[in-house]
């Protein structure tokens, strides 16, 4: 198996360097700044270690917080944590909201990370009082009514991985894209779009993890070793699943390792790899990057909710801990939905 040599991003390096820096600073060792920076330093630290979240919702938080820091020194020439107040932070959000036009979505985002952030430097008793607990943010409406994928998209997607294959042989330009290569790829593809997963938790599927008799795979939620990880199954026992998965299998288990998706060398796959493969045939089918991983598993939870299928089955297959998570990120309606369902349910649509 290939040695893997990946640098860590930048963010982090930057955030590390931080953090043995205030340590040089402290003879004891201890981890505690008054400067707002050096805090959303440590705070990021803390999540890097306790590996919660990925990778990605990390370094969006440490985005959120260090412009906040800049935007601090800039506005008020403000470094120390102790001294922000409710003001500051109605400005802030104020500026996001109107000069960078920030959307609703993005707004949230941000109130995540100042909520956790705040609520992390209070338990760490750097500030005496979180003027964020109660604190509320006010945006601009907008409807949420992304393009979902259409049945028939789906189908093009699908395709588009043997007539890729089949286009590089013709053009004599195989590459690195074996058939192995392709029945992984389609492989996650029907993973994505038939059982809603996370690139996250196709990545860390196991070999032993697949149960051909049961017809399940056992998924990993999110979590670590410190916290309960909440498991669930997603399902293959459609005729069309199951082959894909058993072709895939038997070439899987000529390599080493132990993950289910991994490259031609047995080498584990990175989360931002796998959700390239969705954008990659994405483009081929469409001409362009008309979709990203993503919205594969808001299309998965839009169309069984069109289906009318019970919203505590719809949580479970997601793996929340709440249907709130689900209803309030995951359910979007088009236009023609909401048309649709005013003809069906209103009595003066007739």
């Amino acid at each position: 198996m290939r040695k893997k040599l990946l640098k860590p991003p930048l963010w982090e390096t930057q955030v590390l360097k931080t953090i043995q820096k205030i340590k040089e600073i402290k003879k004891d060792g201890a981890l505690k700044s008054f400067d707002i920076y050096e805090c959303v330093c440590i705070f990021i630290s803390d999540h890097l270690k306790k590996k919660i979240f990925s990778n990605p919702t990390i370094s969006t938080y440490y985005s959120h917080l260090k412009l906040f820091s800049l935007w601090m020194k800039e506005t008020f020439n403000l470094k120390d944590i102790r001294r922000i107040k409710k003001t500051h932070l109605h400005r802030y959000f104020n500026y996001l909201s109107e000069t960078r036009k920030l959307k609703k979505s993005s707004l949230e985002g941000s109130y995540t990370a100042f909520m956790r952030f705040f609520r992390s430097m209070k338990q760490r008793r750097i500030i005496t009082k979180n003027y964020f607990k109660d604190f509320n943010i006010k945006a601009k409406r907008y409807q949420r009514n992304e393009k979902l994928i259409s049945p028939f998209e789906i189908m093009k997607i699908l395709r588009s991985v043997k007539e890729h294959y089949d286009f590089l042989k013709k053009e004599n330009k195989p590459g690195c894209f074996s058939l192995f290569i392709h029945r992984r790829d389609i492989c996650i593809l029907t993973l994505y779009i038939a059982c809603g997963l996370r690139r996250g938790e196709i990545q860390r599927i196991k070999t032993s993890e697949v149960d051909f008799d049961a017809q399940t795979i056992l998924i990993q939620g999110k979590g670590n070793s410190r916290f309960t990880i909440k498991e669930r199954k997603a399902f293959f026992s459609h005729p069309f699943l199951e082959d894909i998965i058993e072709r895939y299998y038997k070439l899987r288990q000529e390599l080493p390792g132990n993950n289910l998706f991994c490259n031609c060398y047995g080498d584990e796959l990175y989360a931002g790899s796998i959700g390239t493969i969705f954008s990659r045939y994405c483009s081929f089918a469409f001409g362009k990057p008309k979709y990203n991983a993503t919205i594969t598993r808001k299309t998965f939870t839009s169309h069984l909710v069109r289906k009318k299928v019970n919203i505590e089955a719809i949580r479970s297959m997601l793996g929340h801990e709440n249907c709130e998570t689900t209803l309030r990120y995951y359910v979007h309606y088009s236009t023609s939905d909401l048309e649709k369902t005013w003809k069906e349910t209103n009595p003066y649509a007739t």
